[in-house]
Parts: C-alpha cells; sequence; structure tokens
C-alpha cells in the first residue's frame, strides 16, 4: 500500500495533506504522510497543507524544512 501512495506523489503535481485533529494532535500528521511529504519534497512537488504544521509531534522541524505552503482551509490557494 505505500509503494501506491509514493506512485501516487510521483504522478501528481502537488500534494494536499489534510491535517485535520486526531490522537489529541491538533493539526496531525502521522508516520505515512510524513513519508509521502518527504518524497514529494525530494521530487521538487509543491507541498500544501490544509492547516499549520502540528505543533505535538517530535518532527515539526522537517515538516517546517519540507517549507509546505499552509493554506489554512482556503483551496484557492493552490497553485
Amino acid at each position: 500500500a505505500i509503494k501506491w501512495h509514493l506512485d501516487k506523489v510521483n504522478k501528481a503535481d502537488v500534494i494536499l495533506v489534510l491535517n485535520y485533529d486526531k490522537n489529541g494532535i491538533v493539526n496531525y500528521i502521522g508516520g505515512n504522510t510524513l513519508i509521502e511529504v518527504g518524497v514529494a519534497f525530494w521530487l521538487n512537488k509543491p507541498i500544501y497543507l490544509f492547516n499549520p504544521i502540528p505543533e505535538g509531534v517530535s518532527y515539526f522541524e522537517e515538516i517546517k524544512g519540507m517549507r509546505p505552503i499552509v493554506i489554512n482551509g482556503d483551496l484557492s490557494l493552490i497553485n
């Protein structure tokens, strides 16, 4: 299943992470999504986050370093 998702990232023009609240973490991004974001970054694809980067995760700085574009729920900001 992971390879299938990464193939989708490879074929996409951009990725949009729908990071809603989950597991008691506001704007949650889980491990599988982190992998997908990393692949998109490696492939130089624009990365959009629906909500801000979650502050309650140990990989906050890694996500920040991939320079995602936070759209705060405004889909019109996706280019």
